[in-house]
């Protein structure tokens, strides 16, 4: 990752792979990324690197300016190998933070491990059961089964013996 900016954050200084070009933003600043992100306070100067990145084909998402963006960037919460996104499309940043974090807090950890649970459990239940309605069935006992609960409890030993019954 490359940030050109005359400054930068001291916590972005220190970051590995993260290279800094301590200058304003020149044209031509845009050629040879593959993604760009433009976040200044400078309407103009964000003006200037997404016409700039539009006009070479590359994707830019100018910071709390949708108009200006080729794509969005949701707010994600992640739990393992679950992600749960949430967007504005650009209108309201603030809303997806406090949706995310309203999300953080009702999926907690548990999830990671039920998402990983259930990753186990689908090659079994595939297996034994041939018709699409049986497979829905026993996914819908192992969700609805009580392991969640004791995966939040940190019975992890159960809640796999718990699924096994359902499956």
């Amino acid at each position: 990752m490359t940030v050109i900016s005359p400054e930068v954050l001291p916590e972005l200084e220190h970051l590995t792979g993260v290279s800094i070009i301590h200058r304003p933003y020149q044209p031509g600043d845009v050629s040879g990324y593959t993604l760009v992100f433009s976040a200044t306070d400078d309407h103009a100067l964000n003006n200037k690197v997404a016409d700039e990145a539009s006009r070479n084909g590359v994707p830019v998402n100018v910071v709390d300016d949708p108009e200006l963006c080729s794509f969005i960037v949701p707010s994600l919460v992640r739990r393992g190998d679950l992600m749960i996104a949430t967007t504005s499309s650009g209108k309201s940043p603030s809303l997806s933070k406090k949706i995310r974090q309203e999300l953080e807090e009702r999926y907690g950890p548990e999830y990671a491990l039920l998402a990983d649970l259930m990753g186990e459990a689908r090659a079994e239940v595939k297996a034994k059961y041939e018709s699409h309605a049986e497979r829905e069935a026993a996914f819908s006992r192992l969700l609805d089964g009580g392991i969640l609960r004791l995966l939040r409890e940190g019975r992890t030993q159960e809640a796999r013996e718990m699924a096994l019954q359902c499956i």
